[in-house]
């Protein structure tokens, strides 16, 4: 009844809505701090302190002797079977990686989680924007906007250079995303696509998408011919069925991996490839942890704007990107040409996490 009041009247919902996203803020640094304590302290309480209760308690972990080196599995009956590939690279959308190195590489290339297409100035240099955080001009569906306008401009507020760029394509290149949305655009206009469907098990061992747009398989089987494919995939990071949690909106929602987008579509192409350059994968670190002591490197997996700014699980997600992109660079068949594969003199953080994610 109170809050039916409150929204009634301006006067005083709106510093009520203040008020609470600023509680929320202090509640989201606090838990923050304390997982970064607990990480040195006690690792295997650290689950308890996480907002969003993305991190596993011990029933939901699996021992270290059992963990997986490439932390997703093949569904092979859920996907539609990709070529063999002898040499393949795999870009995430890093500043740090010169994207006109494109024009450079051979064999097959994979952007994952690059939401409109490359573009190409008048000098030739190869563009992108990406939203990591919402600049003034951008709409919470921004890609819908790129095409809606032709895919002439990506900001509100650019239009006028924007217009001046052109697409750039390679008959090699292949968008690679989990939402089905923006890859049914990606395909209604030409390029290349891979869709990624993670999935994972419920408590009598059926496999369940967890973005539930791929459900239908009707609509998965639409991404089929030589330009559209997807591969499904399953978490192998935490035992299943995971939990229930409760997400910021206190509504429950099935429990799930905060690993990011750039993990999941990594694993999902190492199955179909014999050599694996990656570049771009880099989780918000601005340069390489080898020029970098133990501190510096711990403080920079927790990145303010990135955590508040969008899912409030930046410190889970570093946790697990740091960890698996440290086991994945130790691979023979595996090169990481960006700042998480330079992680090898940090093994102190290492097993810190290990003890985080595994009994």
């Amino acid at each position: 009844m109170l809050y039916s009041i409150l929204k009634k009247n301006k006067f005083f919902w709106v510093p009520a809505v203040w008020v609470k996203k600023k509680l929320y803020i202090f509640s989201r640094i606090k838990d923050v701090l304390i997982m970064m304590v607990l990480l040195h302290l006690y690792p295997s309480q650290v689950y308890r302190f996480s907002t969003r209760k993305l991190l596993p308690g011990e029933k939901n972990r699996f021992k270290k002797i059992e963990r997986s080196k490439i932390p997703y599995g093949l569904l092979k009956s859920k996907s539609i079977k990709l070529p063999r590939m002898q040499e393949i690279s795999i870009v995430g959308p890093s500043p740090n990686f010169d994207l006109n190195n494109l024009k450079k590489m051979n064999g097959p290339i994979f952007m994952i989680t690059f939401w409109t297409p490359l573009k190409i100035d008048e000098s030739g240099k190869i563009k992108y924007r990406h939203p990591k955080e919402y600049e003034e001009g951008f709409r919470n569906d921004f890609y819908k906007f790129y095409w809606e306008s032709g895919g002439r401009y990506w900001n509100i507020q650019d239009k006028q250079n924007s217009q001046k760029l052109k697409d750039f394509k390679k008959d090699s290149l292949t968008y690679v995303l989990s939402r089905k949305a923006p890859l049914e655009l990606f395909k209604k206009n030409g390029y290349n696509v891979l869709g990624v469907n993670v999935c994972d098990k419920d408590k009598d061992g059926n496999y369940y998408p967890l973005n539930k747009a791929w459900e239908n398989s009707s609509d998965a089987n639409s991404l089929n011919d030589d330009k559209c494919r997807y591969i499904s995939i399953n978490q192998k990071i935490y035992k299943t069925p995971l939990e229930q949690m409760k997400s910021i909106n206190k509504k429950n929602i099935p429990g799930f991996v905060s690993s990011g987008s750039f993990l999941p579509a990594f694993c999902a192409l190492s199955y179909f490839a014999e050599t694996i350059n990656v570049y771009g994968w880099d989780f918000y670190l601005d340069q390489s942890p080898e020029n970098m002591k133990y501190l510096e490197l711990f403080l920079n997996m927790y990145k303010y704007k990135n955590d508040l700014g969008m899912s409030q699980n930046h410190f889970e997600s570093a946790l697990i990107n740091f960890y698996y992109s440290y086991q994945i660079s130790k691979l023979p068949n595996i090169k990481i040409h960006s700042n998480l594969g330079k992680l090898e003199r940090h093994e102190k953080l290492i097993k810190r996490i290990e003890n985080v994610l595994f009994n």
